[in-house]
């Protein structure tokens, strides 16, 4: 019988072989040798950062890293190193930009580093070079100069500037001036200068203001806009008007004043700074030209709510016709031409009256 099973088996074998079937019953252990690539991840490259006087933001910028994914910026402050998240970003929140500008930076000398990032990875870049924060800004005061008078009717008109800070850089073109047609002369030094105004075409207001960034300190720091309790002058170079007068008596006859009191008033008017007086005049005779070749002065009056009124008792010479005149002064000084006369008689003699005959009789 077990003749017969091998005889089988061995057939079975045989025909298995023959057919190109082949099994394997056993196992065996054995070594060998594999390799793979090792990642890497450059750092940015480039960091620049600048700083400008009187501004304290910070604009930083880097040449990408091919291989990031995103950045964060660090702020070092060079005098003990410490650091600080810039530009809003961090290991957390990076960004995928090549620039931000960090904002609000407080006085002091700093440097920048980018870190590059691709997922647990960080490469960070070579320090930026220093730059120096300076958020401290001259301010700028313009006012009339001491004692400018205003209004006025002569040039030049000047006003005071006042910086905070010494500025080097002020010059006439730095200064804002209205009419715009003037012409703005700077004299001074360090923190304080004047501005001469002249070349006006006509009476009007003269302005003077100082944009921001005109001037510089010595950091480079630009001045901000200047501020003023007083920068404008009324230049007034324009006469006022005096019309005729008016001549009021408590007695009068017609055109003949008696011996009282003689109250003159006047309508002058002013296109600028106002009529601040008006003076009165005569000048005897009742025709030609009364002028200050040949009046004799009455007197004057500020009181404009009343007309600019002058009273005065028999002011004339002797009785007989007159020519009155009025002068008016506005703010500036400016003098009006002589008015066209108010004629006046004056009559201050009583008539005589003879003792009446009656029957040939006085």
């Amino acid at each position: 019988m077990t003749r017969r099973f091998l005889l089988m088996l061995g057939t079975v074998v045989l025909a298995l072989t023959a057919g190109g079937v082949a099994w394997a019953f056993w196992t065996a252990s054995g070594a060998g040798t594999g390799s793979a690539a090792t990642g890497t991840l450059d750092a940015p490259t480039n960091v620049t950062a600048v700083a400008t006087p009187g501004i304290g933001t910070v604009p930083v910028t880097w040449t990408a890293s091919s291989q990031a994914t995103g950045y964060y910026v660090t702020r070092v402050r060079n005098s003990d190193g410490t650091t600080a998240a810039a530009c809003g970003t961090s290991a957390t929140q990076p960004t995928t930009a090549t620039s931000c500008d960090d904002a609000g930076v407080a006085d002091g000398a700093y440097h920048y580093t980018v870190t590059a990032v691709l997922t647990t990875w960080t490469a960070i870049s070579a320090p930026s070079a220093n730059v120096t924060v300076n958020n401290t800004r001259p301010s700028v005061t313009v006012n009339q100069a001491a004692g400018q008078t205003d209004p006025t009717a002569v040039a030049p008109i000047n006003f005071t500037a006042v910086f905070s800070d010494s500025v080097a850089d002020f010059t006439s073109s730095d200064v804002t001036v209205s009419p715009s047609s003037a012409t703005v002369t700077v004299t001074g030094s360090g923190t304080t200068y004047n501005l001469a105004v002249t070349g006006l075409p006509g009476s009007s207001a003269v302005t003077v203001s100082i944009a921001a960034n005109a001037a510089h300190d010595p950091a480079g720091a630009g001045n901000t806009a200047s501020t003023s309790t007083d920068n404008s002058v009324l230049h007034d170079v324009t006469a006022p008007t005096a019309p005729a007068p008016t001549a009021s008596a408590a007695v009068t006859f017609g055109t003949f004043v008696n011996g009282g009191a003689v109250t003159l008033t006047s309508a002058a008017t002013d296109a600028h700074s106002g009529v601040a007086s008006v003076a009165y005049y005569y000048c005897a005779g009742s025709t030609g030209a009364c002028t200050s070749a040949n009046w004799t002065a009455i007197g004057s009056s500020t009181a404009a709510t009343n007309g600019f009124p002058v009273g005065s008792n028999a002011p004339f010479a002797a009785d007989g016709p007159y020519r009155i005149v009025a002068v008016a002064t506005d703010a500036a000084g400016n003098l009006s031409a002589p008015s066209p006369a108010t004629q006046l008689s004056v009559d201050t003699t009583p008539p005589s009256v003879s003792r009446p005959i009656v029957n040939g009789h006085s």
